[in-house]
């Protein structure tokens, strides 16, 4: 198991996500003691000086939750075979998180710049090279040009990625939409009418047999509900709905979310 400074090293120089577990106090003589910590990357015990593997176990368990909610917390455990009752701290070490913007017409250019200001890491995803490119988006950390729905396959996603998807239609929309919403992505946003939304998650629950609860992950209409008009506030409301499904806050969605 390598050294737990090495890997927390490794942890930041790869921007990576991880969780560091510190046991804080333990009831009684076990095998466990207070100050034993360990970094847990990637579903497993990365490093550290944890060597129980119930308590790996629990930990590993805690880990996931934490880094999908993206909060510390101090956390009481139960487990008789490594000494019974505890507690360990789990702090969170998130990666940046990721802002996939697929499409870039005009609302995608005040969405990458706040965004950036808000410390994503942002990529745009379009199929004309007129409007993808660093004139329009000095700031996006990728630009990729091409098929969206093929590209946007492509990208890694995870827990800590959040996909906006507002191209020119919903014929470009819901080939992207398909290739995610099976996906772990913490938050997809679709722009669109009610009445066209409506009909395209009709299509997708009766041709394509998607469930419904997966559909629900979806938020469309998408953004906060601010009554916004033009394309920064549109962006602005698109960010405000992020930041409120990454922070648990309890604005009031378009979508009804």
């Amino acid at each position: 198991m390598k050294g737990l400074v090495e890997g927390l090293i490794q942890v930041k120089q790869e921007g990576a996500a991880a969780v560091l577990a510190t046991v804080v106090e333990v009831e009684g003589n076990g095998r466990v003691a207070a100050g034993q910590k360990c970094l847990v990357r990637d579903g497993r015990v990365h490093s550290g000086t944890i060597h129980h593997e119930e308590l790996q176990a629990a930990i590993i368990r805690e880990a996931g939750v934490r880094l999908q909610q993206e909060r510390s917390k101090l956390v009481p455990l139960d487990l008789p075979l490594a000494g019974g009752k505890m507690e360990v701290f789990f702090e969170v070490i998130p990666s940046p998180p990721k802002l996939i913007v697929v499409g870039a017409g005009h609302i995608a250019v005040p969405l990458v710049r706040m965004a950036k200001v808000l410390d994503y890491y942002v990529v745009v995803i379009e199929d004309r090279i007129l409007f993808a490119n660093r004139e329009r988006f000095p700031d996006a950390d990728e630009i990729l040009v091409g098929d969206m729905a093929e590209t946007i396959k492509g990208i890694t996603i995870t827990p800590t990625t959040y996909i906006v998807l507002i191209t020119r239609g919903h014929k470009y929309d819901e080939p992207c939409l398909r290739e995610i919403i099976h996906s772990p992505a913490k938050y997809i946003g679709m722009i669109g009418s009610r009445r066209r939304i409506k009909a395209c998650f009709q299509r997708f629950s009766e041709e394509e047999k998607i469930a419904k609860e997966d559909l629900q992950r979806v938020y469309a209409p998408i953004g906060l509900d601010i009554s916004t008009e033009t394309p920064e506030e549109i962006a602005l409301s698109i960010l405000g709905e992020i930041i409120k499904v990454r922070r648990g806050g309890k604005a009031q969605s378009l979508s009804g979310h």
